[in-house]
């Protein structure tokens, strides 16, 4: 066969056409398979409503899945060609990865339908994920008075549009029991690709709660507390800035700080809108600037350093126990001391 074979000037060259599949899967993902190992590009992807970074972090295995599905098919048309023409192997793997390969490959690609993405999405599931309400509560509720209690249950029940003292029990014993204070968040359990409109310019403009999930959560030193608003519904602007996975801290306050399962929060449902509502924007969550500085910490840990004031103790190295007062572990790099 000459090089310059091409498929669609000749009947046989319409033939092999033919003998391709009209739908091709190039992206063959096992169901064993997930993102739930990328939850900081998830997060990312969240902020920039866009799945661009997790593509691009992807590259290598998914170029790795196309080349493998496209050497599936070929096998099989090159088993098909030695039977329609009776061609021996040698003539017919000459045709499909010599001759024709560009055209053969540009028709396989031209007629995939699979999105590798995608799959790995829908296997990785849902997640507790969390909207900073922007009301930041102090510490040391176990010194508060019960009028300093009630100024604060009142900034909550504004935030959340409470005008019932329904829930004000609940609101009160979670005050109480969060004594390290936090952000004021709302949870509800859902999937990543869910939170994605895959369109910068366009994304939505207020969300709406129903039997909403609050709660007060530390990230620095893992605390906190939550409660059901059963029967409440309320909605407030929405800022993308402040929609969490929760797992992306490191005192995640699901799993770590309460050892609850993911799907604690399934009751809450948040329904997103593009249709703005009256009233300010939520502030910006100051879990921006602590997970921008936890990214910053990470870079310099994998360069081989450590920072003075990094107290996650796993981006430290030859950390050493000292037993005299006061007693705790000290880096030698950068001095960080961790009291016990």
């Amino acid at each position: 066969m000459k090089k310059g074979f091409k498929l669609s000037n000749n009947e046989m060259g319409k033939q092999i056409i033919e003998l391709l599949p009209s739908h091709t899967n190039l992206y063959s993902v096992n169901y064993r398979e997930d993102l739930s190992g990328k939850i900081n590009c998830l997060q990312e992807c969240i902020s920039e409503n866009c799945l661009d970074k997790l593509y691009e972090e992807l590259s290598d295995y998914l170029y790795e899945c196309q080349q493998e599905g496209l050497q599936c098919y070929k096998e099989e048309l090159k088993e098909d060609i030695m039977s329609k023409f009776n061609l021996d192997d040698e003539e017919s793997h000459c045709l499909v990865y010599e001759t024709c390969q560009d055209e053969i490959d540009e028709i396989l690609y031209q007629r995939d339908n699979s999105d590798a993405v995608a799959d790995l999405l829908k296997n990785t599931g849902k997640f507790s994920l969390f909207i900073d309400t922007g009301l930041e509560i102090e510490e040391g509720s176990w010194n508060w008075t019960r009028s300093v209690q009630t100024l604060w249950l009142k900034k909550i029940k504004r935030k959340l549009k409470i005008e019932s003292r329904e829930w004000d029990s609940k609101i009160r014993i979670m005050l109480s029991q969060a004594s390290y204070g936090g952000q004021l968040v709302v949870y509800f359990y859902d999937s990543i690709d869910e939170m994605i409109t895959n369109n910068p310019e366009k994304d939505w403009k207020s969300i709406r709660f129903t039997n909403p999930s609050i709660a007060i959560i530390n990230t620095s030193c893992g605390s906190g507390d939550h409660a059901s608003l059963t029967g409440h519904s309320f909605t407030i602007p929405f800022c993308r800035k402040n929609l969490f996975i929760d797992w992306y801290f490191k005192y995640d306050f699901v799993a770590t700080v309460c050892g609850m399962p993911q799907d604690w929060c399934k009751e809450s449902i948040a329904n997103f809108s593009f249709k703005p509502i009256k009233g300010r924007k939520n502030a910006l969550s100051p879990l921006v600037a602590e997970a921008i500085q936890d990214k910053e910490y990470a870079l310099r840990y994998n360069q081989g350093k450590c920072t003075f004031g990094d107290m996650d103790m796993s981006r430290h190295r030859d950390t050493y126990y000292i037993n005299d007062f006061p007693c705790g572990t000290k880096c030698p790099h950068c001095g960080s001391f961790w009291i016990d």
